[in-house]
C-alpha cells in the first residue's frame, strides 16, 4: 500500500454549501460561503498534460492570465509595486510549470478531537476562500486541488522530520499522476505543490482554535510549513577549527531534537498557509530569504 492509497483525500473547491463525501466522513454539516469539500475530480482533469502545457488559452479558459508586465493585472486589488496579487502569481507559478491544479498537502498529525480537526478545517479553508475572493481569484478555486494525508497509524504525533520523508515519498509519483511531469521537473518547477508541505500537530490545532474566530484578526494561530528539499547542513572539520569555539550548529535551543539554526520547516500564520507559500515561495533562495527559526511565527506573507 502506497501513501497516496490510504487517507490522501482529494477535496475540490465549489461555490456552494460546504458538505463531504467518500470515506472522510464529518459528523455534522459545516455552512462555509461557496465552498463545497467533495472527492470528485473535475473535468479540467481530464485532458492531457500536454493540453494542459501547450494550450493554456483552451484549457484555463475559466482563468484570468497573469500580466506581461506590471500594473496590467487585470484583478482589483493591484499592489502598486508589483502590478501582481496573489492570485497572479498562483496562476502565473500553475501556467509555467504545465500544471493542471495547485495547492499544498495537508498532514494531519493529531486525532485526540475529530470535531476540532473539523473546525481546524472550516476556518483554514474559509481563509482561502477569502483570500481569493479579495484578490479577485475565484477562478483559481475549480483548479485548487488540496489534499489531506489523514492516516493515524502513520501520522499521528510525527514530527516534521517524518513527515517530510512521507511527503517526498508521495510527490515522486503523485506528480506524474496529477500532472504528468517527472519529478524531477516537478521539484525545479515554479509551483510550490511538490516542493512543501504543511502539517498540523496538536499544538498548531490547538493555536489555531484558542484564537479569534475567521472574522478576528489573528496573531497566534500557525500551522507548520515543510520544506521537502531541506537537507541538514554541517561545518567540515576545518570549519569548525577556523570558528574557534562551539559550532553554531550547536548554538541555537533544540526545536523538536534540532540544534541547527535551519531546521527546514517553519511555522506560519494559518490564515495565509496555502495562499502564501503558493504565490510566493517559487524557488530555494525565497524558502531561505523568508525563513524565521520556530518557535517564532512567520507573518510575511
Amino acid at each position: 500500500m502506497t501513501i497516496s492509497s490510504r487517507g490522501a483525500k482529494k477535496l475540490l473547491i465549489n461555490h456552494c454549501q460546504l458538505r463531504t463525501t467518500a470515506n472522510w466522513t464529518l459528523s455534522k454539516t459545516i455552512s462555509l460561503p461557496r465552498l463545497t469539500w467533495n472527492f470528485h475530480r473535475p473535468s479540467l482533469h481530464n485532458s492531457t498534460p500536454q493540453a494542459c502545457a501547450n494550450n493554456t488559452k483552451l484549457q484555463f479558459r475559466s482563468l484570468i492570465l497573469p500580466p506581461d508586465r506590471a500594473s496590467e493585472s487585470q484583478r482589483d486589488p493591484v499592489p502598486p509595486t508589483t502590478g501582481w496579487n496573489d492570485a497572479d502569481l498562483i496562476t502565473e507559478n500553475m501556467l509555467r510549470s504545465g500544471f493542471r491544479s495547485w495547492g499544498l498537502v495537508i498532514y494531519r498529525c493529531t486525532y485526540k478531537s475529530d470535531s476540532d480537526w473539523e473546525e481546524f478545517m472550516r476556518r483554514y479553508l474559509y481563509h482561502v476562500h477569502h483570500t481569493l475572493e479579495y484578490d479577485d481569484g475565484l477562478d483559481l478555486l475549480p483548479y485548487f486541488e488540496p489534499t489531506v494525508m489523514d492516516d493515524k497509524t502513520r501520522f499521528d504525533g510525527v514530527t516534521p522530520a517524518i513527515v517530510r520523508d512521507y511527503f517526498n515519498q508521495w510527490a515522486r509519483t503523485a506528480c506524474e499522476t496529477e500532472q504528468g511531469v517527472s519529478f524531477h521537473r516537478a521539484s525545479r518547477a515554479m509551483s510550490a505543490r511538490y516542493k512543501l508541505c504543511l502539517m498540523v500537530d496538536e499544538e498548531a490545532l490547538l493555536s489555531v482554535l484558542n484564537g479569534p474566530d475567521v472574522d478576528g484578526y489573528n496573531a497566534t494561530g500557525f500551522v507548520r510549513l515543510i520544506n521537502g528539499r531541506w537537507e541538514p547542513e554541517f561545518l567540515t572539520e576545518e570549519e569548525n577549527e577556523a570558528y574557534g569555539g562551539p559550532t553554531p550548529e550547536n548554538n541555537f535551543e533544540p526545536v523538536m531534537g534540532c540544534t541547527l539554526e535551519h531546521v527546514g520547516w517553519m511555522n506560519i500564520c494559518y490564515d495565509r498557509a496555502q495562499i502564501g507559500p503558493c504565490a510566493h515561495i517559487r524557488c530555494e533562495g525565497t524558502w531561505w530569504n523568508l525563513y524565521i527559526r520556530p518557535p517564532k511565527m512567520a507573518f510575511f506573507f
